[in-house]
């Protein structure tokens, strides 16, 4: 199933309002929501933090919230890993709030974490984190192949040591989104042919044919489910031969496309 995660809510692809009613949503996993009111319980929604959460991540067999701060609030233990000493140090800022983690992943045998606004973060556990030395407005982490891309607000870039970085020809923009989907990669950036793909993520080209809505900041538009490409901003589409064919229209704006979502819903 395929949740739309937006600024006013949950809603499923009938257009049915399926949680989070007044919450600016920004991910669901399992028995928790992430918005950026706090991090909530479902059913229930209770609330258990009250600092903006940003994602939420399966890793090391358990579920992290991404905090302002940047703080990683383990939801089972209730710790945290706080990394605030690092955004005082190397001077990481956000321009709405205190810096926090876009995504987390896993690449050539280590944690890869990418911070908005500040530097790549890599450690063999989410506990033993260290700066990288590349720095920027990091969105999103895709290990493909060789390579880990990273989707920035410059554009993409693609690394194979996590010590050289280099940017992928054709993506340059405000590059939200990076999935793999029937054989591509996908991203976006903010414009009104807002769709990139790549067979490498190397080089990337526009689907200039294809006119959508702009994602705005904070938008992860793009899902993958059944493989379909699904894009949704405040109406969702699903892309199909250079074509593209509405499936849900006028919604709140979408903050994430949620393919795995909550077991609740």
């Amino acid at each position: 199933m395929i949740l739309i995660a937006t600024e006013d809510g949950v809603y499923d692809l009938s257009g049915k309002w399926r949680c989070c009613k007044g919450k600016e949503v920004y991910d669901l996993l399992e028995d928790y929501f992430c918005a950026w009111e706090g991090v909530y319980k479902l059913p229930t929604e209770e609330k258990i933090e009250g600092r903006s959460c940003w994602r939420l991540v399966k890793a090391e067999d358990r579920i992290y919230a991404s905090i302002e701060g940047p703080v990683l609030l383990d939801l089972h233990r209730g710790r945290e890993i706080d990394l605030s000493r690092f955004a005082k140090e190397l001077g990481w800022h956000f321009p709405h709030g205190p810096p926090h983690i876009t995504d987390v992943t896993r690449f050539k045998e280590e944690w890869i974490v990418a911070v908005e606004v500040g530097h790549m973060l890599a450690g063999p556990s989410l506990e033993e984190l260290k700066p990288l030395g590349f720095k920027h407005d990091q969105h999103n982490l895709l290990p493909h192949g060789r390579f880990l891309l990273v989707a920035t607000a410059a554009g993409i870039y693609y690394t194979a040591d996590l010590s050289n970085f280099a940017f992928a020809e054709g993506s340059a923009g405000y590059a939200h989104a990076l999935l793999y989907c029937r054989g591509r990669l996908y991203s976006h950036v903010m414009k009104n042919t807002p769709i990139i793909e790549s067979a490498d993520g190397r080089q990337w080209r526009n689907l200039d044919i294809i006119k959508l809505p702009p994602p705005t900041f904070g938008t992860t538009a793009l899902g993958c489910y059944n493989a379909e490409l699904i894009y949704s901003t405040t109406s969702t589409y699903v892309i199909r031969d250079g074509d593209r064919d509405v499936i849900l229209k006028g919604h709140p704006m979408t903050k994430r496309v949620i393919v795995e979502g909550s077991k609740f819903l």
